[in-house]
Parts: structure tokens; C-alpha cells; sequence
């Protein structure tokens, strides 16, 4: 029996150690950082409408609404998506994305303290999306899960 246990030890730890990252740096398909400023000039200098919609991978709201917000970022090609993980750890947004975001052509940053949705007038809650027009001006802030027509309403909104 403790050869079994010894052997078990072994396994898990040669497992463990295969799945983890020897650098301790994120896993390179992550979101990326961003801060409030660069997140903003982003939006403003575009000259495309642009949707932020603010996600965690812990989220089940989130996981609900991605593919429709893949879906959208894929038919929508004039405006620009940006999705902003937040209090997130890397290997899970990775994972997220992986699922839910691979082959969108989506703008994937992550901010780690949560801030800036709450610097965009949004606060902590996920999932919560923002809506601005080709200008940069914020038109609409919809906290919790998007659903299908609101989110074609607010895309109608911004494209006008």
C-alpha cells in the first residue's frame, strides 16, 4: 500500500510540474496589461465605434455571454471590440479566451486590481460592457449580462 502512495506522490508531482510554468510568467496567449490611459487613448484615437466589455473566467454570467459577444466582434467588423479581464489570474484568463475568444477578433488586455472599470464609471461588478462612438464618447454603460437584442440595440446606437 505505500508503494502505491510513493508512486502516487511521484506521478502528481511529475504532473505538476509539467503543467506549471518554470518561469512563473503568464502563459503567452494571456491577455495583456493595460492601464486606464492607454485603454482610453485606445478608444479615442480608433475612430471606430468600440464595445469594452469587462469579463473575469470565475464569471458564469461572462461565460454566458461570450459567445454572443464573439459572435458579434465577427459579424460587426466596424467596430471595435475590446475585451478587459479583470481580478483575474493569467492561466484561467488564457483558458477563457482559449474557450470563448480564440479566432475573434477581439483586443484581449487584462487589469489585474479591477480599477479600471471602476475609472470608467462602471465599478467592480463583471460582466459589465461599455458602448462609445467613433468619436470616443462614452454612450452607454449596461452592467450585468447582455443579452442578444440589447447588445444589437447598443451596436445600432453607436454606428449611427
Amino acid at each position: 500500500m505505500s508503494r502505491r502512495i510513493a508512486l502516487l506522490f511521484i506521478v502528481t508531482a511529475i504532473v505538476a510540474s509539467a503543467c506549471s510554468s518554470a518561469s512563473g510568467a503568464p502563459p503567452q496567449d494571456a491577455p495583456e496589461p493595460v492601464t486606464y490611459d492607454a485603454l482610453m487613448a485606445e478608444i479615442t484615437t480608433s475612430g471606430r465605434p468600440t464595445v469594452v466589455n469587462v469579463w473575469a473566467s470565475w464569471c458564469l454570467p461572462c461565460r454566458s455571454e461570450a459567445p454572443l459577444l464573439a459572435t458579434a466582434a465577427a459579424t460587426r467588423e466596424n467596430v471595435h471590440f475590446i475585451a478587459l479581464d479583470v481580478r483575474d489570474n493569467p492561466a484561467d484568463a488564457a483558458a477563457f479566451i482559449a474557450q470563448y475568444y480564440a479566432d475573434t477578433p477581439m483586443t484581449q488586455y487584462a487589469d489585474r486590481s479591477g480599477q479600471i472599470p471602476i475609472e470608467m464609471g462602471g465599478g467592480r461588478g463583471v460582466p459589465i460592457t461599455f458602448f462609445y462612438d467613433a468619436a470616443g464618447s462614452l454612450v452607454e454603460i449596461h452592467r450585468g449580462i447582455i443579452d442578444e437584442p440589447t447588445l444589437a440595440f447598443y451596436l445600432d446606437e453607436i454606428q449611427r
